[in-house]
């Protein structure tokens, strides 16, 4: 019998790079004192894009377009105290205007790239900034 102990055992994060006229959106989630891109954990079953696409559209109620993985690496989730895999995706919406989900964003903003790099952020994030931003 195969030892599974070192199977993956975790949550898929996904977060959304959306640019519009130069600028990102990022957010700050309930209690958070950092940013982050918006987001969310993909559910059992669900296609990592679709996933994305249903979180965005909850969260923010805008629907995205032209969505590309970006960065796909391991992090650890604080707040579940669990391993992750976490996929940064760029992407465009439908231009919409955007309706937040007040029991999940706090505060969320358009910055551009120079402002990105120097915004405190969740460490997954901050590593996907400074790829993104070279």
């Amino acid at each position: 019998m195969a030892d599974r102990s070192n199977h993956f055992v975790g949550n898929v994060a996904q977060k959304a790079i959306i640019e519009k006229d130069g600028k990102i959106l990022v957010c700050r989630g309930i209690g958070d004192t950092v940013w982050e891109f918006p987001g969310g954990r993909l559910h059992m079953g669900e296609a990592p894009v679709d996933g994305l696409v249903r979180e965005i559209q909850e969260e923010l109620g805008i629907t995205l377009r032209d969505v590309k993985p970006f960065r796909v690496e391991p992090s650890f989730h604080y707040k579940s105290n669990m391993q992750q895999v976490f996929i940064a995706y760029t992407c465009t919406y439908d231009g919409a205007e955007l309706v937040v989900d007040s029991n999940e964003i706090e505060e969320l903003k358009w910055i551009s790239r120079e402002e990105l790099k120097m915004l405190p952020m969740f460490d997954d994030c901050r590593a996907v900034v400074d790829i993104f931003c070279t």
